[in-house]
């Protein structure tokens, strides 16, 4: 039998498989703790954070916005409680309010990688894990402080125990997924709210409904798996609607339901990214490079065009809830013209794992050519983001003005001691970096900003001074490409003092 038509075997060897997920694992975490915050989301997140570690109050989630300390009710607490627990545990810092995400994205992993081990063994397990890792999306977010993997995570684990509850025959495996399902939805809930239910519940409900599975309903544990759910999901509800009276109805009616159907929907926290209705499906295909050029795989010969059409022709859609998943998703997110491409996270793993399964069962994924198409090229991938990664960290404060941690240090360093007033506005990191060094203002016109700093040390965008240069005289002390830090006017103020310049 040729080499190319040999029997299909594992894509990499187990203890190959383990050093891959070791390295990335190693990249993930040392890219955590190097790239700076990014403005305006992460570092908003981070802050969040950081402030419910400080103060202890894990109830209400708080920033600083337009320079006041105010309840920020967009989103349930479950991503900033970890991330708050992290800060308390390893201090406060990069490293800590990014770990959550990483963990979400661990524990997704493990929970696709043990469900479809089950359902379609080891190889399809391998391959799926692999996949999904080699999408520079999901490698960016699950280490970034966001709700996005969170919620990726609770949506993914309640799927695919929908999958272990079709596959299980026995009633304590049925009723074990079962619960499963709904202690996923409840997490979700406290993570991004009834979206959680939404992005799970629709390939859910396609799955039983297409595939007549109405008879099966009857073996859900309804009794325990609801009383799993509303104990996860209603205290914090119930708690917060006490200490705020108007939280239920501004998170469930602006926030989950005007947010996606007007423009104007009455944010309290900034204006909503505007793209076009039907952007989630350009979202979907960027998120799942490179995997997704793999289907072009099998149409490379005349004999798999004809196998990949006849077993396309065979495929039911009813009995894969993976491909009802990316499909439910992306069409979802495509009714709205708002709309991010962490919006589509979740349909990462859901497309690895059909996508993983279909090679298989195409005998493509046994194919030595498709093995070292793979070997060589996922490590090759994860090279690559890692090398981007390690850029922007490098020279990110030259010429990323979102990314001004390195900056920011460098200035808190070089001032031992005084205050820090930012021109025009205060972006949400300096919060992080500074803490009380920063002054909060809301945003101002630049003759306003002027007269307000001075005695305080100002921190300004280089392009802010271009457009509106300084009327008074100031001393600059430090500067990148971006950013710009100066001494405030002599004899006005406490200032605090500086350290010597470094010199080049």
């Amino acid at each position: 039998m040729p080499s190319d038509q040999a029997p299909a075997g594992p894509i990499f060897s187990r203890r190959g498989f383990l050093y891959l997920l070791g390295m990335l694992v190693l990249l993930r975490l040392l890219l955590n703790c190097m790239v700076p915050l990014m403005d305006p989301s992460e570092a908003r997140y981070a802050l969040i954070c950081k402030i419910m570690a400080e103060s202890g109050n894990y109830l209400e989630p708080k920033l600083i916005h337009d320079g006041v300390l105010m309840n920020f009710e967009g989103k349930p607490p479950l991503s900033f409680q970890a991330g708050a627990v992290a800060c308390s545990i390893f201090g406060v810092n990069l490293f800590a309010v990014r770990l959550p995400s990483f963990l979400f994205a661990a524990g997704l992993l493990a929970v696709l990688y043990g469900a479809v081990r089950r359902i379609k063994g080891e190889n399809v397990a391998q391959l799926a894990v692999l996949l999904t890792l080699s999408s520079p999306v999901f490698f960016l977010y699950a280490g970034m402080c966001m709700t996005d993997m969170a919620l990726a995570f609770c949506v993914c684990s309640a799927v695919f125990a929908y999958m272990l509850f079709d596959h299980e025959s026995a009633r304590p495996g049925k009723e074990l997924a079962s619960i499963g399902f709904f202690a996923a939805l409840g997490l979700g809930m406290l993570v991004k709210g009834p979206v959680a239910l939404v992005m799970a519940g629709i390939p859910v409900f396609l799955f039983v409904l297409l595939g007549d599975r109405w008879r099966d309903l009857k073996n859900h544990d309804w009794l325990l798996g609801s009383a799993t759910f509303v104990l996860i999901a209603a205290p914090w509800y119930v708690l917060m609607q006490r200490a705020n009276p108007d939280f239920l109805y501004y998170f469930f009616v602006n926030e989950n339901f005007k947010r996606f159907l007007f423009k104007e929907y009455g944010d309290q926290y900034g204006a909503g990214r505007e793209t076009f209705r039907g952007m989630a499906l350009v979202w979907f295909l960027l998120s799942n490079l490179p995997a997704i050029l793999l289907i072009l795989f099998p149409a490379c010969s005349k004999k798999g065009r004809r196998k990949l059409a006849q077993l396309c022709r065979e495929h039911v859609l009813a009995d894969d809830l993976p491909l009802l998943g990316v499909l439910a998703i992306t069409l979802f997110w495509c009714l709205t013209s708002r709309v991010l491409i962490t919006y589509v996270l979740p349909t990462v793993p859901f497309f690895s794992v059909w996508l993983a399964n279909s090679l298989t069962e195409w005998d493509f994924a046994g194919r030595e050519r498709f093995r070292h198409v793979l070997r060589a090229g996922l490590p090759l991938i994860w090279c690559i983001v890692g090398a981007v990664f390690s850029l922007l960290w490098i020279a990110g404060d030259r010429w990323v003005d979102k990314m001004p941690g390195d900056f920011f240090r460098d200035a808190g360093k070089l001032i031992q001691n005084g205050e820090f007033y930012f021109y025009r506005r205060v972006p949400y990191s300096a919060y992080f970096y500074f803490g009380d060094r920063t002054i909060p203002h809301a945003d101002e016109d630049a003759p306003t900003s002027e007269a307000a700093s001075q005695g305080y040390f100002l921190v300004s965008r280089k392009r802010d001074i271009r457009r509106h240069p300084l009327k008074y005289p100031r001393r600059l002390l430090l500067e990148t490409g971006v950013w710009a830090l100066y001494a405030p006017v002599e004899g006005t103020g406490n200032a605090g003092t500086a350290a010597e310049p470094p010199t080049e």
